[in-house]
Protein backbone atom coordinates (compact mmCIF):
# COMPACT_ATOMS: atom_id res chain seq x y z
CA UNK A 1 0.00 0.00 0.00
CA UNK A 2 1.13 3.78 -0.63
CA UNK A 3 1.70 5.61 2.12
CA UNK A 4 0.76 8.46 0.60
CA UNK A 5 -2.36 9.77 -2.42
CA UNK A 6 -2.93 12.92 -4.38
CA UNK A 7 -6.29 13.94 -5.45
CA UNK A 8 -5.96 16.33 -8.44
CA UNK A 9 -8.72 18.44 -9.83
CA UNK A 10 -9.96 18.35 -13.86
CA UNK A 11 -9.86 21.45 -15.13
CA UNK A 12 -7.67 24.24 -15.04
CA UNK A 13 -5.57 21.60 -13.32
CA UNK A 14 -4.78 18.79 -15.67
CA UNK A 15 -7.09 20.26 -18.52
CA UNK A 16 -7.17 23.61 -20.09
CA UNK A 17 -10.82 25.32 -20.12
CA UNK A 18 -9.68 26.78 -23.87
CA UNK A 19 -9.41 23.21 -25.10
CA UNK A 20 -12.79 22.33 -24.41
CA UNK A 21 -14.13 23.91 -27.89
CA UNK A 22 -16.50 26.92 -27.65
CA UNK A 23 -19.64 24.50 -29.58
CA UNK A 24 -19.76 22.11 -26.50
CA UNK A 25 -21.71 24.94 -24.65
CA UNK A 26 -24.05 25.91 -27.70
CA UNK A 27 -27.07 24.23 -26.46
CA UNK A 28 -26.58 25.18 -23.16
CA UNK A 29 -26.27 28.84 -23.10
CA UNK A 30 -28.70 28.38 -25.76
CA UNK A 31 -31.72 26.95 -22.85
CA UNK A 32 -30.80 29.40 -20.32
CA UNK A 33 -30.72 32.23 -22.59
CA UNK A 34 -34.49 31.68 -23.55
CA UNK A 35 -35.07 30.48 -20.16
CA UNK A 36 -34.20 33.91 -18.46
CA UNK A 37 -36.68 36.48 -19.74
CA UNK A 38 -34.91 39.44 -18.10
CA UNK A 39 -34.44 38.03 -14.71
CA UNK A 40 -30.63 38.62 -14.72
CA UNK A 41 -29.39 41.60 -16.64
CA UNK A 42 -28.00 40.54 -20.21
CA UNK A 43 -24.38 41.68 -19.16
CA UNK A 44 -24.36 40.38 -16.18
CA UNK A 45 -25.80 36.98 -17.89
CA UNK A 46 -22.68 36.51 -20.44
CA UNK A 47 -20.17 37.17 -17.32
CA UNK A 48 -22.31 34.00 -15.97
CA UNK A 49 -22.21 32.08 -19.20
CA UNK A 50 -18.68 33.03 -19.43
CA UNK A 51 -17.83 31.64 -15.85
CA UNK A 52 -19.21 28.40 -17.06
CA UNK A 53 -16.49 27.32 -19.25
CA UNK A 54 -14.00 27.24 -15.99
CA UNK A 55 -16.36 26.74 -12.89
CA UNK A 56 -19.27 24.28 -12.08
CA UNK A 57 -23.00 25.26 -13.59
CA UNK A 58 -24.44 25.09 -10.44
CA UNK A 59 -21.66 27.54 -8.31
CA UNK A 60 -22.50 30.27 -11.24
CA UNK A 61 -26.35 29.93 -11.07
CA UNK A 62 -26.21 30.88 -7.40
CA UNK A 63 -23.45 33.54 -7.39
CA UNK A 64 -25.26 35.00 -10.20
CA UNK A 65 -29.03 34.40 -9.18
CA UNK A 66 -30.54 32.46 -11.95
CA UNK A 67 -34.31 31.53 -11.76
CA UNK A 68 -35.55 28.06 -10.66
CA UNK A 69 -36.77 28.31 -14.29
CA UNK A 70 -32.96 29.19 -15.84
CA UNK A 71 -31.66 26.24 -13.50
CA UNK A 72 -34.16 23.14 -15.13
CA UNK A 73 -33.20 24.80 -18.15
CA UNK A 74 -29.10 24.14 -17.70
CA UNK A 75 -30.21 20.44 -16.20
CA UNK A 76 -31.87 19.17 -19.33
CA UNK A 77 -29.48 20.59 -21.43
CA UNK A 78 -26.18 19.24 -19.59
CA UNK A 79 -27.82 15.76 -19.40
CA UNK A 80 -29.55 15.66 -22.85
CA UNK A 81 -26.08 16.48 -24.84
CA UNK A 82 -24.12 13.90 -25.96
CA UNK A 83 -20.30 14.85 -25.95
CA UNK A 84 -17.56 13.99 -28.04
CA UNK A 85 -14.00 15.20 -27.14
CA UNK A 86 -10.48 15.46 -29.23
CA UNK A 87 -8.70 16.65 -25.97
CA UNK A 88 -5.37 17.89 -24.25
CA UNK A 89 -3.76 18.19 -21.49
CA UNK A 90 -1.28 20.70 -20.33
CA UNK A 91 1.83 19.88 -21.57
CA UNK A 92 3.38 18.66 -18.16
CA UNK A 93 0.48 16.27 -17.76
CA UNK A 94 3.64 13.39 -17.97
CA UNK A 95 5.24 14.49 -15.14
CA UNK A 96 2.29 13.85 -13.38
CA UNK A 97 2.57 9.90 -13.46
CA UNK A 98 5.51 10.13 -12.17
CA UNK A 99 5.12 11.77 -8.28
CA UNK A 100 5.17 9.18 -5.97
CA UNK A 101 1.58 7.99 -4.18
CA UNK A 102 -1.52 6.70 -6.02
CA UNK A 103 -3.27 9.05 -8.10
CA UNK A 104 -7.25 10.00 -7.76
CA UNK A 105 -9.16 12.47 -9.86
CA UNK A 106 -11.92 14.51 -8.74
CA UNK A 107 -13.68 16.49 -10.73
CA UNK A 108 -17.54 18.42 -10.40
CA UNK A 109 -20.23 18.73 -13.00
CA UNK A 110 -22.16 16.51 -14.68
CA UNK A 111 -21.58 12.67 -15.59
CA UNK A 112 -22.12 12.45 -18.93
CA UNK A 113 -19.67 15.80 -19.51
CA UNK A 114 -17.05 15.06 -17.04
CA UNK A 115 -16.91 11.54 -18.26
CA UNK A 116 -16.37 12.39 -21.53
CA UNK A 117 -13.43 14.91 -21.09
CA UNK A 118 -11.89 11.37 -19.01
CA UNK A 119 -12.34 9.29 -21.76
CA UNK A 120 -10.97 11.90 -24.35
CA UNK A 121 -7.69 12.30 -22.40
CA UNK A 122 -6.85 9.47 -20.38
CA UNK A 123 -5.49 5.86 -20.67
CA UNK A 124 -6.20 2.79 -18.11
CA UNK A 125 -3.38 3.23 -15.30
CA UNK A 126 -3.47 7.03 -15.32
CA UNK A 127 -5.25 7.03 -12.08
CA UNK A 128 -6.37 4.82 -9.42
CA UNK A 129 -9.72 5.69 -9.60
CA UNK A 130 -11.56 8.57 -11.33
CA UNK A 131 -14.93 10.34 -9.43
CA UNK A 132 -17.38 12.76 -10.53
CA UNK A 133 -19.09 14.60 -8.17
CA UNK A 134 -22.63 15.01 -9.47
CA UNK A 135 -24.05 18.36 -9.30
CA UNK A 136 -27.57 16.92 -9.57
CA UNK A 137 -27.00 13.61 -7.54
CA UNK A 138 -29.81 13.24 -4.83
CA UNK A 139 -27.40 12.57 -2.46
CA UNK A 140 -24.48 14.49 -2.96
CA UNK A 141 -21.68 14.37 -0.38
CA UNK A 142 -19.39 16.48 -2.32
CA UNK A 143 -15.60 16.90 -2.97
CA UNK A 144 -15.37 16.87 0.87
CA UNK A 145 -17.61 13.96 1.24
CA UNK A 146 -15.11 12.00 -1.69
CA UNK A 147 -12.19 12.86 -0.45
CA UNK A 148 -12.99 11.67 2.61
CA UNK A 149 -13.78 8.34 1.34
CA UNK A 150 -10.62 7.84 -0.53
CA UNK A 151 -8.31 8.81 2.56
CA UNK A 152 -10.77 6.01 4.19
CA UNK A 153 -10.92 3.40 1.40
CA UNK A 154 -6.13 4.26 1.23
CA UNK A 155 -5.99 3.41 4.99
CA UNK A 156 -4.17 7.20 5.12
CA UNK A 157 -4.24 10.13 7.93
CA UNK A 158 -5.35 12.87 6.84
CA UNK A 159 -1.65 14.70 6.67
CA UNK A 160 -1.02 11.64 3.84
CA UNK A 161 -3.55 12.86 1.67
CA UNK A 162 -2.50 16.14 -1.13
CA UNK A 163 -5.14 17.49 -2.85
CA UNK A 164 -4.20 19.81 -5.71
CA UNK A 165 -6.67 21.91 -7.45
CA UNK A 166 -7.44 25.80 -9.14
CA UNK A 167 -10.49 26.48 -6.88
CA UNK A 168 -9.81 27.81 -3.79
CA UNK A 169 -13.47 27.52 -2.81
CA UNK A 170 -13.92 23.82 -3.85
CA UNK A 171 -11.32 21.55 -3.95
CA UNK A 172 -8.77 23.38 -1.72
CA UNK A 173 -11.45 24.45 0.98
CA UNK A 174 -12.61 21.09 1.09
CA UNK A 175 -9.18 19.57 1.61
CA UNK A 176 -8.58 22.38 4.29
CA UNK A 177 -11.22 21.27 6.09
CA UNK A 178 -10.30 17.93 6.27
CA UNK A 179 -6.58 18.64 7.07
CA UNK A 180 -5.12 17.60 4.57
CA UNK A 181 -1.98 18.39 2.31
CA UNK A 182 -3.30 21.34 -0.33
CA UNK A 183 -2.21 23.04 -3.34
CA UNK A 184 -2.77 25.67 -5.16
CA UNK A 185 -1.76 25.42 -8.87
CA UNK A 186 -2.13 28.88 -11.00
CA UNK A 187 -1.73 27.76 -14.53
CA UNK A 188 -1.87 30.54 -17.09
CA UNK A 189 -4.76 32.82 -16.42
CA UNK A 190 -5.28 31.44 -13.18
CA UNK A 191 -4.43 34.00 -10.08
CA UNK A 192 -2.40 32.78 -7.17
CA UNK A 193 -3.94 32.01 -3.73
CA UNK A 194 -2.90 32.12 -0.36
CA UNK A 195 -6.15 29.43 0.84
CA UNK A 196 -4.11 26.65 0.04
CA UNK A 197 -1.05 25.19 2.19
CA UNK A 198 1.37 24.91 -0.55
CA UNK A 199 1.54 26.98 -4.22
CA UNK A 200 2.92 25.97 -7.90
CA UNK A 201 2.40 26.96 -10.96
CA UNK A 202 3.36 23.60 -12.84
CA UNK A 203 3.54 19.71 -12.05
CA UNK A 204 7.17 20.11 -11.98
CA UNK A 205 7.04 22.09 -9.10
CA UNK A 206 4.62 20.08 -7.55
CA UNK A 207 6.71 17.08 -7.68
CA UNK A 208 10.01 18.67 -6.40
CA UNK A 209 7.09 20.20 -3.48
CA UNK A 210 6.11 16.47 -2.60
CA UNK A 211 9.31 14.95 -2.90
CA UNK A 212 10.92 17.63 -0.49
CA UNK A 213 8.19 17.18 1.97
CA UNK A 214 7.95 13.24 1.88
CA UNK A 215 12.08 13.47 1.94
CA UNK A 216 11.59 15.97 5.18
CA UNK A 217 9.04 13.48 7.03
CA UNK A 218 11.12 10.42 6.51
Amino acid sequence: MNDLAIIYDLDETILPASAVPDETFDSLFEAIRDANKGSVPEDKLEEALKAMRRISVDVVAEKYGFTEEMNEAAKQALLHTKYDFQLSTYDDFPVLKTIPGERYLVTTGVPNLQQAKVDALFEAGDFTEVFVDDIYHENRIGKQGLFKQIAEKSGLSPDKVWVVGDNPEAEIKAGNALGMNTVHIARPGVAPSDKAKYQVRTFQELKSLVEKVQQKGA
